[in-house]
């Protein structure tokens, strides 16, 4: 589960990692969020989105991890680095909340689509 922002906070700081695929020779699938020097492959592509979800949520739960999610975060925030697949934007609390309403539905929507 990826942490709500603190009460109050305005703006909110809202990072998107779009995942990467690859196939492997031996039909596996190789899933991996782009900046993260981790990844998981699933047999098929949907297990691969499974697991990457999977050991995401289980490394938020890592304080040692969020802090350098974190400090990367803002790396890409303040303009010091830049990783295709990883953005970082500064949007009010009321566009947070707009944009995650329904994000569960639109994530397993658009995991179906991705190549």
């Amino acid at each position: 589960m990826r942490p709500d922002p603190q009460a109050g906070s305005d703006p909110v700081v809202h990072v998107l990692q779009n995942p990467r695929f690859v196939n492997q020779a031996d039909g596996t699938v190789r899933a991996y969020y782009p900046g993260d020097d981790w990844f998981v492959v699933g047999t098929d592509r949907q297990d691969a989105i499974r697991l990457l979800h999977a050991e995401f949520d289980r490394r938020m739960q890592d304080p040692a991890y969020v802090a350098a999610h974190w400090d990367r975060t803002q790396r890409h925030r303040d303009g010091l680095e830049a990783t295709p697949g990883f953005e970082v934007t500064e949007i009010s609390r009321s566009e947070y909340e707009h944009r995650t309403s329904g994000l569960g539905d639109q994530l397993r929507g658009t995991a179906d689509a991705e190549d």
